[in-house]
Order: C-alpha cells, then structure tokens, then sequence
C-alpha cells in the first residue's frame, strides 16, 4: 500500500502585530484658549465634557492659577475656555502640586469652603494673606481693615484691603486713608465681574451658567421660565400678547433688537465678531456682560479713579481686562445691528 505524504505548506500564524508609530503631527494638540501647540507628553487639562474636549495649555493654566490667587471667589472653580465646565478637581490640583502651588492653593482653598459650609448669613471670614491663619468676624459690624496674624510662623499685621503688609503706624496711617477710599468701589468692581460671568434666575435669582444648548432656560430651583440673552422672564419679554412665549420670542431677532437669538452660535453668521463654536460664543457673551458691568461703574466713578483702583489692588488686570478694553464700545455691544 502506498501512501502519498502531503507536501503542502503549513503556515503558522505570527504572533507580533506592527505597531503604528503616530506621526508628530498626531500627537499634536491645540490649546483651546491661546491657539499654541500642546503635544501630548505637555502638561494639560482637557475639558470633562464629551461635546468640547478643548485642551488648555500650561501657560494658559498658570494664568488661571495666578488668576484664582488674586481673586479666589472671582476664579473658582477652573473651568474650560470654551464651554466653562468645570475640569476635574483632582487633575487640577495635580498641576497645582507639580507647579509647586498647593499650600497656596489650599490657603485659599480653605475659606471659600468653609464661607459656603460652615459661616453664617452675617459672618464673613478674614483671611491673612501671607498665610492659611482665618478668623470670623460679623458683617453687621464696623469693617475691619488690619489683621494682627496669629499663625507662629508669620505674625505679620497686613491691610485686609489692599492685602499687603503694614510696616509701622506711618505706614498703617496711609492704609487708612488710601485704602478705606477705595474699599466700596472695589467691591462694586468684584461684583461686576461675578455678575457678568453668570446668568441669574429672574424668578429665585439661582445665578449659574448655562450648557451649550438652546437661550430657553426652565430654572431648575422654581421652574420659572426665562431667556438666557435678555434675562427677562418670559410674561415680561413683550407688551404685545403675540410674543408671550420664548419660541415667538426668537422670530426676527436678526431685525429686532427686542428679541433674541435661540442659539448663541448663529449671531456668527449675523455678527462675525461672534465665534462660531457654541462654547466660545458663551464665553463672548459673558466677556460682554462683564465689560458692560465694567463699564458703568467707569462712568459712575471716572476712568482716573478706575485706573488708579487698578493700579493699586490689580483687580481689572487680574481678570484679563484692561481699561481700554473696558472703553471700546464695540466690546460692550451684543450684536451690532448695520
């Protein structure tokens, strides 16, 4: 008997696969703030949201650090520069510990916490601003401007105002009388800029931000109705019953000036100074409002006065405004009709 062997050739499948190197290209991303290149071994944060993902660069996020040092309520928390959600508190403070920033960071930190947690509706916390040392005083009051620190390790006695440090009774002799100047027009400017970068409720006054959908806002405390743009709530939007409603209250808006547009982002194809992404077309709006707020608290105290508030507490430069910005009235008007 014979057999005939099979010559055919047995292949055995390999067990390496090839990799694909990215180009550098690739790897590449883009900040979503100042536009620079970030490659991805760069330290960064990108935006939680699934509709953004922007990335914002470490030069971009040292400004915001330094940002929320000089202004913690202003600045807190960390959001994204297009659509303003909030990053990942634990990737934040990753690069605040990597930047050598934490113990600052906590400073600061700790009483925004605990003046949301703990203080009562007449208390307020004042903080030594050389060290985490806090005391609570009541706001019904005489205000208090010097702040003798009791921490070990600073003891210094500082102007709570201008937050620097007084030297001697001279010194302490001028705090009082430059400082105490000035002390209303800086809160007046502090809760300009808060103000301008939210939106609140007509109805309750629940202030926040909206997301990237539509200028209709159901508030989520009272369910009162209201348009984001105007801020009205939606019986008062027209005197004619016609437009009683948010949706009518959108028809025509490119040609009347009483109504508003539905999406921020089609004010693009109306008015390009407006971006075209719905997330910076939010910042635009807010960066508006703000300038707006700004604005008249310059012509209620003058431009002189304005800077010179700037120059000593850096309270505008802070926020990433300037006077001038604050004076082109381009930068204050919504959508610019021709």
């Amino acid at each position: 008997m014979s057999t005939q062997n099979d010559n055919s050739e047995f292949i055995v499948p390999s067990t390496t696969t090839t990799l694909e190197i990215p180009s550098p290209e690739e790897n590449k991303l883009t900040c979503g703030i100042c536009e620079s290149n970030i490659t991805v071994t760069d330290r960064h944060l990108t935006c939680i949201n699934d509709k953004c993902r922007k990335n914002t660069c470490s030069y971009c996020i040292t400004k915001m650090i330094n940002m929320f040092f000089a202004q913690p309520a202003l600045n807190y928390p960390f959001t994204c520069g297009g659509c303003r959600t909030a990053f990942n508190n634990a990737s934040v403070e990753r690069v605040i510990i990597d930047e050598k920033y934490y113990e600052q960071y906590v400073a600061c930190m700790l009483p925004l916490y605990w003046s949301q947690e703990c203080v009562n509706n007449d208390e307020e916390f004042v903080q030594c601003p050389f060290c985490p040392y806090l005391e609570i005083h009541t706001t019904d009051a005489c205000p208090i401007q010097f702040l003798n620190c009791q921490h070990p390790d600073c003891g210094k006695r500082s102007c709570l105002i201008c937050s620097s440090t007084v030297q001697d009774e001279i010194d302490e002799l001028t705090h009082r009388s430059r400082c105490v100047e000035h002390r209303y027009c800086k809160r007046l400017i502090e809760e300009a800029i808060t103000t301008g970068s939210l939106r609140q409720c007509p109805h309750c006054e629940l202030a926040g931000v909206k997301d990237d959908n539509c200028t209709h806002m159901t508030c989520e405390r009272c369910c009162g109705r209201w348009c984001y743009f105007c801020g009205k709530k939606e019986e008062d939007l027209d005197d004619d019953d016609e437009y009683q409603n948010l949706s009518e209250h959108n028809n025509d808006w490119e040609s009347n000036i009483n109504h508003c547009p539905m999406y921020l982002y089609k004010v693009h194809v109306f008015d390009n100074r407006w971006p075209a992404d719905d997330g910076d077309c939010l910042e635009f709006f807010h960066r508006c409002q703000i300038l707006r707020n700004l604005y008249d608290i310059l012509e209620s105290i003058g431009e002189e006065s304005l800077d010179e508030l700037n120059d000593r507490f850096g309270i505008i430069d802070a926020c990433g405004y300037s006077i001038d910005d604050i004076n082109n009235e381009e930068n204050r008007i919504l959508i610019k009709y021709t």
